[in-house]
């Protein structure tokens, strides 16, 4: 097994048991094995901390607290000095990890190669391993290459609510221009989506506001892949003409689409 391989086997065991230090403290005896030691003080005092927090009963476990505490400041500073992009946002880690509510939010870009997007989640953004809810923006997801991506990403295999959503934007900035979508996939995307085996796993595709038309919406009625799905918002924001909106309430259920 690769380094890659071995840093993201060890993250899958993190997200995989959130409340379990062991695989934390592992993981830190690996980072400092490689290279890494700040990083690895920087998770054992974190839980360290967080341990003494919830169960410091005398003088000495809560002089302890306190000596954690400033030092997991101190290596917060240091580690966001030395590199910023790679470790951002100080006051949002827990336990050696930034902290978050199972949704993460990437640019379309990271789906531009797979090994990019396995060193991106590795380096970056550890807290990948950890998402059930994955909103894409800022870009267009059109070619089956940036699928494949997406669906087999080892830090995005606990994804199940995809959201896709176009952005609306006012033309005239002075607010009295008409509004357009901008859109993050594209029919020929929505078409690649549909036909992975790993959409299969979804239970939310959230398309609205694509500007998508009649191609995408008889794709995902095509597609044998979305038995499981409990919600698909296609309506807003797309363009939908004569029976295929039918066909598609037919197809996943009146209490599905939307």
């Amino acid at each position: 097994m690769d380094l890659l391989s071995q840093h993201e086997a060890f993250l899958r065991a993190i997200f995989d048991a959130p409340d379990d230090d062991t695989p934390r403290l592992v993981y830190a005896d690996f980072l400092e094995e490689n290279g890494e030691a700040d990083r690895a003080e920087f998770i054992r005092v974190s839980c360290e901390y967080d341990r003494l927090m919830r169960t410091a009963s005398t003088d000495e476990e809560s002089e302890r607290h306190r000596a954690a505490f400033v030092r997991k400041g101190e290596l917060e500073r240091d580690l966001w000095e030395a590199d910023s992009h790679r470790f951002a946002e100080i006051g949002r880690y827990r336990r050696g990890f930034r902290y978050g509510t199972g949704h993460t939010r990437a640019a379309v870009a990271v789906l531009s190669s797979l090994e990019g997007a396995r060193e991106t989640a590795v380096a970056a953004h550890p807290e990948w391993f950890g998402a059930l809810h994955l909103t894409l923006a800022d870009g267009v997801i059109n070619t089956p290459d940036q699928v494949r991506v997406l669906f087999e990403s080892p830090a995005l295999a606990k994804v199940r609510y995809l959201e896709l959503q176009g952005e609306e934007k006012q033309t005239d900035a002075a607010g009295d221009g008409y509004f357009v979508h901008v859109p993050v996939i594209t029919n020929s995307g929505v078409e690649a989506l549909v036909r992975h085996r790993g959409v299969r796993r979804l239970s939310l595709l959230d398309l609205r506001n694509n500007n998508l038309d009649n191609d995408a919406a008889r794709a995902l009625v095509r597609s044998p892949y979305l038995d499981d799905l409990k919600r698909l918002l296609l309506l807003d924001g797309n363009r939908l003409r004569g029976k295929v909106w039918q066909q598609v309430v037919e197809r996943f259920g009146e209490d599905v689409v939307g």
